[in-house]
């Protein structure tokens, strides 16, 4: 790396490496919840055996889908490791500062979602050999925050003053880091240390959701106001498209939703179908029911994700790009946040903005009188307002809610589906919050590696 350019070319990489990553999320996080399931329980194809076993908490340390999601993770954190080991070469200090910052951010990212996938982490912050990679263990989940937070920290410093032009927006902003730095203090329960940052974004941002809900995700009104920060795709045989309007169209759907059919990999569960309401406004953007099989002139029964589709003239090359933090995602935190520090009267406002957009009524401030009651609520609204964002299963982690929530989502809500496996289902335990690191990753060197208990 010689000069500017190169190393901005480099900082694009590290955003185009989200890519790798999201490919798989969904599938550790939604499928994975009670927001969406697998469809073949009855399929022997070893990809959707490994979905069905992430479905069902199953999970083996040779899934290749848990395996991938790991390595391009790691594959990106080594990208920005590069950034910040050779932006020395930018002359210009507030343009190094900002490439820095912007390489620190990403790399929060990923080491926030692999912490609360995988628990302890290797903590890998530069630039390092194989030889030194085989002799490194992995550092605690207290060390990985301690990380992520100074990560974080850092971006919010040198991108106070950081405004881009409209050729460059979807880079990483102070808000985004803000943004990101509360979700991260509302996962520890640090909610004096997340309230300010929120309430920065909120004053910057103003408060009101002035952007309709059909709106957030339509692809010719992309990086609108609603957006705090975006994996951006863009469609075109460019090698940059989305793959997820096919990814989640129904399978064997033909062209009736999309070109190209659909791979039906991540189909909405009843009970979220069922928690939208009549006047709800994001249903219709969130998902469908069914679609209509022209062929057959008969309205198929078959749910499927919407809010990432788009027409595309390709498979997998969809213009659709996919939010990572929205302002509303930060109105229902600040909301929480309020509600834990100063009481649930502190916190309706914000949740009430959310709800109006949606074509919900307000909350009455008599009807929440209690801390735990405005949490039924904003959990409600959390899981209608970001569904099928990848929000959900960190949600319920963070709530402490995972294990009654999934036991009932499988043994109950949706035991109707889950009963058509062969295989036993057993209740959820708590080693299983965790994903099984990949085997491989031992098997380059046992001797210092272990795996999560119980894999």
């Amino acid at each position: 790396y010689r000069n500017a350019e190169e190393i901005n070319a480099a900082v694009m990489a590290c955003y185009n490496g989200i890519h790798g990553t999201l490919n798989n999320e969904f599938f550790l996080t939604e499928v994975r919840s009670d927001n969406t399931r697998h469809e073949g329980q009855g399929s022997t194809t070893g990809t959707s055996l490994e979905i069905a076993n992430l479905d069902l908490f199953k999970v083996e340390p040779s899934n290749t889908i848990n395996n991938a999601y790991w390595e391009k993770a790691y594959h990106n954190i080594a990208n920005c490791n590069t950034v910040l080991g050779h932006s020395q070469v930018v002359t210009n200090v507030t343009l190094r500062e900002q490439y820095d910052a912007e390489a620190r951010f990403i790399r929060a990212y990923h080491y926030f979602n692999l912490v609360r996938l995988f628990g302890p982490t290797f903590l890998v912050t530069e630039e390092i050999s194989i030889a030194e990679s085989l002799k490194k263990d992995r550092s605690s989940v207290q060390a990985t925050y301690a990380q992520i937070i100074d990560d974080l920290k850092r971006s919010v410093t040198d991108l106070q003053d950081i405004t881009y032009s409209s050729n460059d927006l979807g880079r990483a902003t102070v808000l985004a880091a803000k943004s990101l730095l509360a979700k991260v203090y509302l996962t520890l329960g640090r909610y004096e240390d997340a309230k300010p940052l929120l309430s920065d974004v909120v004053t910057a941002k103003g408060e009101t959701l002035n952007v309709k809900y059909a709106d957030v995700f339509d692809t010719t009104k992309e990086m609108n106001d609603d957006i705090i920060f975006t994996v951006r795709y863009k469609s075109g045989s460019l090698g940059i498209g989305s793959p997820f309007a096919n990814t989640f169209a129904p399978q064997n759907s033909g062209a009736n939703v999309i070109t190209g059919s659909g791979d039906g990999k991540n189909y909405p569960t009843k009970e979220i179908s069922a928690a939208y309401s009549k006047e709800d406004l994001r249903k219709d953007v969130s998902m469908a029911d069914s679609y209509y099989d022209k062929s057959k002139d008969v309205e198929a029964q078959v749910a499927y994700v919407k809010k990432f589709l788009s027409e595309v003239s390709i498979r997998y090359d969809a213009e659709n790009d996919w939010p990572v933090i929205r302002y509303a995602d930060v109105l229902l935190m600040y909301a929480e946040v309020l509600n834990e520090v100063d009481g649930p009267s502190a916190g309706l406002k914000y949740l009430n903005l959310v709800r109006e957009r949606a074509g919900l009524s307000k909350i009455e401030s008599d009807a929440v009188t209690t801390r735990n009651v405005f949490r039924t609520y904003l959990e409600k609204e959390r899981r209608l307002e970001l569904a099928f964002e990848n929000q959900r299963w960190f949600d319920l982690l963070r709530w402490d809610k995972a294990i009654e929530v999934i036991n009932k989502h499988i043994q109950e809500t949706e035991w109707d589906f889950y009963a058509g496996y062969t295989q036993q289902i057993n209740k959820l335990k708590d080693y299983q919050l965790i994903l099984p690191i990949p085997q491989s990753v031992i098997d380059n060197n046992p001797g210092v590696i272990t795996q999560n208990p119980n894999y």
